[in-house]
């Protein structure tokens, strides 16, 4: 798998394509996007992707400064946001 910055990882997620980041530590499938070992977004069945919103004020919650940094940066990149009680579409 080739090394992409944290920008990138996310864009890449939302087009399918495998990636793992520099340090290995933020990576997807193409399907999932993980931080660490945690799967912090996933693509459903009609191909939207969806984020976990793991950070503080969630029900997933805080799990780490750079979890919740990848998590953002996964925000950006998803059809929906998932905090652990709701699903918000962000796209429109």
């Amino acid at each position: 798998m080739s090394k992409y910055s944290n920008t990138e990882i996310p864009r890449l997620w939302s087009i399918g394509q495998r990636a793992s980041s520099h340090t290995g530590n933020f990576w997807t499938d193409g399907i999932k996007i993980y931080s660490y070992n945690l799967c912090i977004g996933d693509t459903i069945e009609n191909g939207h992707k969806v984020a976990f919103e793991y950070r503080s004020g969630t029900e997933y919650g805080f799990k780490s400064q750079t979890t919740s940094c990848h998590v953002g940066r996964v925000c950006s990149a998803a059809d929906l946001i998932a905090d652990g009680k709701t699903i918000r579409n962000v796209r429109g």
